[in-house]
């Protein structure tokens, strides 16, 4: 019988249970529900921050899709993304349900980016990680959350090997992509750099060659002794080693709509747009055959209407005012009887 079926055949007797795997201790209590809540004896890890000389101005997106700006500590390099499953003892789980199965599994909203970033910013989130409160344990829970399924680092144990195997991270519920200009709130970026790299959920667009970023074990509080890794947090992060990412399709923007073209300006003796250089004699005598001046022209003036400058009424309106002109170039005139 295999571990999975002896906790579950215990788990009406409220057994507390300790297995030695991989050289570290767990402790299970399995309540009578067949639930288990695991205690994981975590691994000691390295975290490398590369910070910024200065902090920086970044663009962070809610939910209506407006930006707002927010000052922010700002890494140009973050190498500390450890993963190992307490339990699988590997480092992709892409073919068990067993952290689901014995109850590990958190789930967080998932609704929008914000509702997230809401839900988990300040927490320590362990996921399960042997090394902790660490990105990749943030961005297991967002898929478990998500997809209801597990993420994998491809067999590397390294946040910055999730896109070795992309396309079984991808699923059909995420699309990865590596343009670094297309990026947006919600999608989960992936960074090389240092030994392990780095993974977190873009909050906004890129700015100036940054990116706001919600992540774990990237300089927030501390989860105290024994946990390791640190708190959920937001930061300003460079993204010269972006290697790629993953954007939920739920959250994937429609195409804007395109504006209509304007309606081109038919030229006719009824409606003309006016161009540099056009007098009212040269109108009159293209659409009248003649010109005529004298109180001829001023009443001809008259019948031509502002449409889209309306400055003054008519062609002869602006001829009586102080500046005294009474056609503009780029006005669109019409002819009213």
């Amino acid at each position: 019988m295999d571990k999975e079926k002896i906790l579950k055949a215990l788990a009406g007797l409220g057994v507390s249970i300790t297995i030695a795997a991989a050289g570290f201790g767990l402790s299970f209590v399995v309540r009578p529900d067949g639930g288990a809540k695991v205690e994981v004896e975590i691994k000691p890890s390295t975290t490398t921050l590369v910070e910024s000389e200065t902090e920086a101005t970044t663009l962070i997106e809610d939910d209506q899709g407006e930006l707002y700006e927010e000052t922010l500590k700002t890494y140009e390099e973050i190498d500390g993304g450890q993963f190992e499953d307490a339990y699988t003892g590997i480092s992709s789980a892409l073919t068990t349900d067993v952290y689901n199965d014995l109850g590990w599994s958190e789930t967080y909203n998932v609704s929008s980016p914000e509702a997230f970033k809401n839900d988990t910013l300040g927490k320590c989130i362990i996921a399960n990680n042997i090394y902790g409160a660490q990105c990749v344990s943030l961005a297991r829970v967002f898929w478990w959350s998500y997809a209801d399924r597990d993420v994998s680092t491809c067999g590397t144990g390294m946040a910055k090997g999730m896109m070795n195997c992309y396309e079984q991270n991808a699923g059909d519920e995420f699309l990865p992509f590596w343009d670094i200009e297309s990026i947006q709130s919600g999608d989960w970026l992936i960074f090389t750099g240092g030994q392990y790299g780095h993974v977190g959920m873009a909050l906004g667009p890129v700015t100036n060659g940054y990116v706001a970023l919600l992540g774990e074990n990237q300089g927030g509080a501390s989860c105290g002794a024994g946990v390791g890794g640190s708190a959920t947090n937001i930061i300003n992060i460079s993204i010269k080693n972006f290697i790629g990412g993953y954007r939920p399709k739920s959250y994937i923007k429609p195409e804007p709509t395109p504006e209509p073209e304007p309606e081109p300006i038919v030229e006719s003796c009824d409606r003309i747009e006016v161009k540099k250089g056009d007098t009212l004699g040269a109108i009159m005598k293209r659409c009248e055959g003649e010109i005529k001046w004298g109180e001829a022209m001023n009443e001809y003036a008259r019948h031509w209407y502002s449409t889209k400058y309306v400055l003054y009424p008519t062609v002869y309106d602006g001829w009586a005012s102080t500046g005294g002109y009474g056609l503009f170039a780029g006005d669109v005139i019409e002819y009213r009887k």
